[in-house]
């Protein structure tokens, strides 16, 4: 008789048997299936070559469409197990931010190098000027840098939505709920008196509000909030301060050229008319198409698109100009905007040394007023997966100012960065503690929504968070753990600032721009990170030389030098040739064979150029309109790049189909397929050459110049020299420049040194003139 016990093992060794000959069922089974998926993972070039067996052998049998599509269904197959959607994703995009900017430069790679062991990474990014297209350069930067890809903090309400949210979900983001985007209206009205709300009118604040919920009252203008500190009943609450909002001082009111831009309605209207015109004309003209037409109204509708491009551009910025040489002329008709004489010039030279800022005022409300409010979120299942994501090694992305702006100085950051570092270090302590390094980010665009202008992406030294820290944040007192979040965003506020080109308005940013490129000796060529160390250098320092009337001086000078750069439409590198020319008729020989040579380049490379401009007339137009559309709504300039961009990805693909089925249709098969294939290639070409075009039509004014008017030309040269002598005297007594980086002060200085012993030179010239 077998005991109860061995009796149970004895069945429990039944079930076992049972079980295991299921499992090597189930494992034979398996393994029988995992057969031709191995072969389709490794060899995966067996499912192409079938491809293009099954092609030919239908194309044979006399179905040739059937066999396309059935290799095309074979390839589509081997794609979609080969390729990473995600990876495709991101070389899409980063393809198209390949096209749209001229260069991206990286300052400060170097300081990366200590990520390669695994540790958890969150890079933090400022300023947030270009929406959806700064992401995607830190992105591109930090993947081609060190192999990482970033995962951002998405808005919950962008995340939700359908292309934007496949996206983010693809691109591994991260949701936030941010309580803006959950506003509400709140029931009734109230009035309010310092710190104290009272409600009329049915409001319900015990229901809608709680603790940390935020109040907004929109009267007269302004926006004011405040935070709720205590709910007493339906009927009255407590803030933690009184109602207030925020006014910006700002030396003059500047208006945005969208806002001048044509409606839609009325673009519309000028292109049906001006094509239909154009069709009409060459109807009337007797011209006979016969297989022609689809070709023939898709000329008409790009000339009627290049033309209204250039009628809204003259009402938006006052000025004609393409697409890509428009802010050159935007420059100049500004800039004989702000050179005619004013009564007030003393006062706004005095008033550019003066900071603007923000004056926040109290509102208190008499009259019972309709009201909205922002409710609690509760952010701890966001900090739950972003402290999973850290304690897997992942890398984070986030903007700290919390949205964009078209600021030149960075908005106040947001604690979340503070949060997420202390509380996963804190929940993650042990024999190997979590290592998170945070990387400042310096974002800084010389023209962000330019195509193919430039963008320097720098990053600061890593920032590492001490166990003090940690430890007052995971064991102190609340008061404890604000103190632990202020001082890591101290850090994170250095650490930005160290890599940010910043300046209290676009006026005095564009004036530390004329600085570096007068204090960069002839002959010397920087990077475009040098560029932004150096500009950033001045900003810096600026502070500190401020008070010295020499320097206050210098500013003006600088500020009526660019005047005259931008009124003369000449660059500041050719300022620099100026001196003793044209004073031979020899020389002015050269000039003048010089300036026609370069036009006839520039008549040789618009011929070729001209009709790929016209092919994407309707791309540019689009493009330029909906993205006015879109800064008006927000009455954000930081938009505009980004719709650009995202009109193009959508409506370039789409008219080139439509132009292959033109081509196509009036010159035959061969035509469409040599468009298809071809016309890319093609319209690379024309940027580049484009670009080569631009540069010599910006020469040509120089030439022009110093052609008709020489004393012109010696003016600005003599004033460049005496505003870089002032410079140097400045930098060699103030120090200046003591921040910048201690290689590009060296060649600088090894440089100046020559330029010195130039100027030396030259100055003895003029004596003995």
């Amino acid at each position: 008789m077998k005991s109860p016990s061995r009796a149970v093992h004895g069945n429990h060794d039944l079930d076992s048997d049972k079980d295991d000959k299921s499992s090597a069922r189930k494992l034979l089974k398996s393994k029988v299936l995992e057969v031709p998926h191995q072969v389709r993972k490794k060899y995966g070039f067996i499912i192409l070559w079938a491809a293009v067996g099954l092609d030919l052998v239908i194309s044979v049998l006399g179905y040739p469409v059937i066999g396309q599509a059935v290799s095309a269904l074979f390839v589509i197959v081997y794609l979609a197990d080969h390729i990473s959607i995600r990876r495709a994703l991101c070389s899409f995009w980063f393809a198209v931010i390949d096209v749209f900017f001229r260069e991206i430069s990286v300052g400060g790679d170097s300081k990366l190098l200590h990520l390669k062991d695994g540790r958890a990474v969150i890079f933090v990014c400022a300023p947030h000027v270009n929406q959806f297209i700064d992401p995607i350069v830190v992105m591109k930067t930090v993947a081609e840098t060190t192999g990482r890809h970033v995962s951002w903090m998405v808005a919950d309400i962008s995340y939700k939505r359908k292309v934007i949210g496949f996206f983010a979900k693809v691109l591994r983001g991260i949701p936030v709920a941010r309580p803006a985007d959950y506003e509400t209206a709140g029931a009734g009205f109230i009035t309010a008196e310092r710190s104290a709300v009272r409600g009329h009118g049915g409001t319900r604040f015990t229901q809608q509000l709680e603790k940390g919920s935020v109040i907004i009252v929109k009267k007269d203008g302004v926006k004011a909030s405040g935070k709720v500190g205590r709910v007493i009943d339906d009927e009255n609450l407590v803030l933690t301060a009184p109602l207030s909002y925020k006014i910006e001082v700002r030396k003059e009111a500047h208006e945005h050229s969208y806002m001048h831009a044509l409606s839609p309605q009325w673009t519309i209207a000028i292109v049906c008319f001006l094509t239909v015109s154009l069709i009409y004309l060459v109807s009337a003209m007797g011209y006979s198409f016969p297989n022609w037409w689809p070709a023939v109204w898709m000329v008409c509708l790009q000339i009627a698109c290049l033309v209204t491009h250039l009628l809204y551009a003259w009402i938006r910025d006052g000025v004609m100009h393409s697409a890509m040489v428009g802010e050159y002329f935007r420059d100049y008709h500004k800039a004989v905007h702000l050179s005619k004489p004013d009564d007030t010039k003393g006062e706004e030279q005095a008033g550019l040394l003066e900071k603007e800022g923000e004056v926040t005022r109290e509102l208190n409300i008499s009259d019972p007023t309709a009201f909205t409010f922002l409710p609690y979120v509760d952010q701890s299942e966001m900090f739950n997966q972003v402290h999973e994501h850290l304690q897997k090694g992942g890398t984070i992305g986030i903007f700290p100012e919390g949205g964009t702006h078209d600021g030149t100085n960075l908005l106040p950051l947001k604690w979340g960065v503070s949060t997420m570092v202390l509380g996963a270090l804190a929940k993650y302590e042990g024999k190997q503690p979590l290592k998170i390094s945070i990387i400042p980010v310096g974002l800084n665009y010389f023209a962000p929504h330019k195509f193919r202008s430039t963008v320097s992406v720098d990053f600061g030294d890593a920032i590492e968070i001490s166990e003090t820290l940690v430890e007052k944040y995971k064991n102190g007192s609340k008061e404890d753990k604000q103190e632990a979040n202020r001082e890591v965003m101290e850090l994170v506020m250095l650490g930005v600032r160290s890599c940010t080109l910043l300046a209290k308005d676009v006026e005095t940013l564009h004036l530390f721009r004329t600085l570096r490129r007068i204090y960069v000796p002839q002959g010397t060529r920087l990077s475009v990170a040098d560029n932004v160390a150096l500009t950033q250098g001045f900003a810096v320092g600026f502070d500190r030389v401020k008070n010295d009337p020499r320097v206050e001086a210098l500013m003006r000078g600088a500020s009526e030098y660019r005047k005259m750069l931008l009124e003369y439409r000449v660059r500041d590198h050719q300022v620099q040739r100026f001196q003793g020319r044209l004073f031979s008729p020899q020389q002015a020989r050269v000039l003048r064979w010089t300036i026609l040579m370069r036009v006839l380049t520039l008549v040789s490379l618009a011929l070729p150029i001209f009709p790929w401009i016209l092919s994407l007339a309707p791309c540019g137009l689009i493009g330029r309109v909906v993205s006015d559309i879109q800064a008006r709504k927000v009455k954000k300039m930081s938009v505009i790049g980004t719709w650009k961009v995202l009109m193009a990805s959508a409506f370039v693909p789409l008219i080139h189909v439509i132009y292959t089925a033109c081509c196509w249709s009036s010159f035959g098969r061969v035509a469409g397929l040599l468009w298809f294939f071809f016309a890319p290639l093609a319209f690379v070409f024309m940027i580049f050459a484009s670009e080569d075009e631009i540069r010599i039509f910006q020469s040509l004014n120089a030439l022009l110049l110093i052609f008709r008017n020489k004393d012109i030309g010696n003016e600005l040269y003599h004033r460049r020299t005496q505003l870089r002598k002032e410079l140097l005297a400045l930098q060699q007594e103030q120090r200046w420049l003591s921040g910048i980086d201690s290689s590009l002060k060296q060649t600088l200085e090894r440089r100046q040194s020559a330029s010195n012993d130039f100027f030396t030179i030259d100055d003895k010239k003029e004596e003995d003139a």
